[in-house]
């Protein structure tokens, strides 16, 4: 991957340094993995709630198909934050970076 700096990123750039965090945490972190794929699992055998979720598709669902919404929006929170750990850390690393390349740290 390559290095950025996030204080001299337009708009494209740092979308894109954000994808690449992204995708580093979903081959490097297990529990991430494992989060998705039980996600995914979902999502495959219920059309209706990857529908909901991907297209913004209006569905009646049945009792199960409820539950495992209920599941699948659980296991996105999670997701979602796991990859703000990230990206927080990601902009840490750039403030540090950023404070030692104008002399504020030695």
């Amino acid at each position: 991957m390559e290095d950025y700096e996030l204080f001299n990123l337009d708009s494209t750039e740092l979308y894109e340094c954000i994808s690449s965090a992204k995708i580093k945490l979903k081959n490097t972190n297990a529990n991430y993995k494992e989060l998705y794929r039980k996600l995914e699992k979902i999502k495959d055998k219920f059309p209706n709630i990857r529908g909901i979720l991907e297209d913004e598709q209006h569905s009646e669902l049945t009792l199960e198909e409820s539950e495992n919404l209920l599941k699948a929006i659980n296991l996105y929170r999670n997701i979602l934050q796991m990859e703000e750990h990230e990206i927080f850390f990601l902009g840490g690393k750039e403030t540090y970076n950023f404070f030692k390349k104008i002399d504020i740290l030695k």
